[in-house]
């Protein structure tokens, strides 16, 4: 249960950290914010992990199941074929599941 709790914490945190300046910059341009806030979403998804370690058990899954959908979302929002949202749901899970060796050198906007 600490694990969903600091997840969400986390992602809701990242989504207002990057998609409030591109609601601010770039207001009307919604596909923009969607992206950019889903971009803080999946951010603060694959960052949970790595914050709290002790709360995740499987912090590999976690971070991997983010990246599959967050891969997912990103293929569907640039309505891409579905070979193509294929592709993407793959790349997305490669992300995630790399996360432990980049997640520490993002820096937050």
């Amino acid at each position: 249960m600490k694990a969903i709790r600091i997840s969400l914490i986390s992602s809701f945190g990242f989504a207002l950290l990057f998609g409030l300046p591109s609601l601010l910059f770039y207001f009307g341009d919604w596909k923009r914010i969607l992206i950019v806030t889903l971009f803080g979403v999946f951010t603060g998804f694959v960052a949970a992990p790595e914050i709290e370690p002790k709360a995740f058990k499987t912090a590999w899954l976690v971070q991997l199941i983010g990246g599959l959908f967050s891969g997912g979302i990103i293929g569907w929002l640039f309505l891409s074929s579905p070979e193509k949202i294929g592709v993407s749901i793959v790349c997305g899970g490669i992300v995630g599941w790399l996360a432990p060796f980049w997640v520490k050198h993002v820096q937050i906007p």
